[in-house]
C-alpha cells in the first residue's frame, strides 16, 4: 500500500518574505507541492507573492479557489472541491503544503479545508505551522504593547455591525479591528463619540512595498481602503 504524503498547513506572516518562520521556509522548500489561495481569476495569490522565494522551481502550485463570498452553500462547495483535490495528491504519496497570510489558525481558509480533509482522509499525517498575524506585526512596527500586565485585548474580525463596538470597547481596554474596509466610516464614527478616535492607527498591508498607516482616521475616510487593513485601538493611547 502506498503511504500518504503529509499535509501541511503553513502560516506565511503578514506581508514581508523575511518574517516567514524558519521551519515555514524548510518546509516550503521539500515539499512536492505548495497549495495556494485564490479569490477570484483576476487576482494572483497574495501568499505565493509572499512566499514565492521560497519555493523551488521543482514544486506543483495548486491553486484552491477561495471565493470572496459569505454565501455558505458556495464556500462549502469549494473547501469540499479543494480538499478533495488536495486528498487526491496525498493518497498518491506527495507531501503537500497550504500556504495563507497571517497564522494558519486564525481566521484561515486553511482551517475549513482541514476540516474536509479530514472527513476524506482521517489518518492522515497534518501539522500546522504558525505565523507571524498582521496585529502582532503591527506592534512591533510602532514599538507598542498589544497589551500589557492583566489588560484585556479583543480581536475582532470584519464588522458587520460598527455599533456593537461601543460594548466591546467598554470592556476591553485594547482592541484589535480587523479586515475594516467596508465599514470603515461607520467604526471611525463610533470610536469618535467614544472619545477613541484619537486613540486609535489605521494600518495597511504592513510588509508589503506600499504599507500605509496612519493616526489621522479622518484623512482617509473619502480614500479606497485595502483589504489588508486593520485599526489598532488604545484606550490609554500611545
Amino acid at each position: 500500500m502506498t503511504k500518504h504524503g503529509k499535509f501541511y498547513g503553513i502560516g506565511v506572516g503578514p506581508g514581508a518574505a523575511d518574517l516567514l518562520t524558519v521551519r515555514a521556509a524548510n518546509i516550503l522548500k521539500d515539499v512536492d507541492i505548495v497549495c495556494v489561495p485564490r479569490s477570484s481569476q483576476d487576482n494572483e495569490s497574495v501568499a505565493l507573492k509572499v512566499a514565492g522565494s521560497y519555493i523551488t522551481d521543482k514544486t506543483k502550485i495548486i491553486e484552491i479557489s477561495t471565493p470572496m463570498t459569505r454565501d455558505k452553500a458556495i464556500l462549502n462547495a469549494e473547501w469540499e472541491k479543494g480538499a478533495a483535490l488536495i486528498a487526491e495528491q496525498l493518497v498518491a504519496g506527495q507531501s503537500i503544503a497550504f500556504i495563507t497570510i497571517g497564522d494558519a489558525m486564525l481566521f484561515s481558509t486553511y482551517t475549513y479545508i482541514l476540516k474536509k480533509l479530514r472527513v476524506l482522509l482521517p489518518d492522515v499525517h497534518i501539522e500546522s505551522v504558525p505565523g507571524i498575524t498582521s496585529f502582532s506585526a503591527t506592534a512591533a512596527f510602532l514599538n507598542t504593547a498589544l497589551a500589557e500586565r492583566n489588560e484585556k485585548l479583543a480581536i475582532i474580525p470584519a464588522i458587520d455591525d460598527p455599533n456593537e463596538l461601543r460594548t466591546i470597547l467598554t470592556h476591553f481596554p485594547n482592541a484589535i479591528l480587523m479586515k475594516v474596509a467596508g465599514k470603515f466610516n461607520e467604526i471611525v464614527d463610533v470610536l469618535d463619540e467614544l472619545n477613541l478616535k484619537n486613540n486609535a492607527v489605521y494600518v495597511c498591508k504592513l510588509g508589503y512595498p506600499d504599507q500605509f498607516m496612519t493616526y489621522d482616521l479622518d484623512s482617509i475616510r473619502t480614500t479606497k481602503r485595502d483589504y489588508l487593513s486593520l485599526i489598532l485601538v488604545k484606550r490609554e493611547g500611545f
